[in-house]
């Protein structure tokens, strides 16, 4: 799975399941997987002036990043540091199902 697949699947997501945060100018859209050794999550967070990453280990914020550009080294960052528990293709290929 490359990165504008994966970019895709997630503004698909985005779209469909957004939700607001607040105001009517941001808006957020979450994914989760549980597995045996933990929980890993990605929220995206849309604001008129830019649009957010951030990464969740068992519930705790480990990175955040703004911006695609900063996204795709910061995945692979996260990806690298929880292989125990987060395999990429399996997360954004569960994303995908739910668009």
């Amino acid at each position: 799975m490359n990165n504008q697949q994966i970019r895709q699947i997630f503004e698909d997501f985005f779209e469909k399941y957004k939700k607001t945060e607040g105001d009517d100018n941001t808006y957020t859209a979450f994914w989760s997987e549980r597995s045996p050794g933990g929980t890993v999550e990605i929220s995206m967070i849309r604001c008129p002036a830019d649009t957010t990453f951030k990464f969740f280990k068992n519930g705790k914020k480990v990175d955040e990043v703004k911006e695609w550009d900063a996204f795709f080294p910061a995945l692979d960052k996260f990806a690298q540091e929880n292989s125990n528990i987060f395999d990429k293709k399996s997360f954004f290929t569960g994303m995908q199902d739910m668009t």
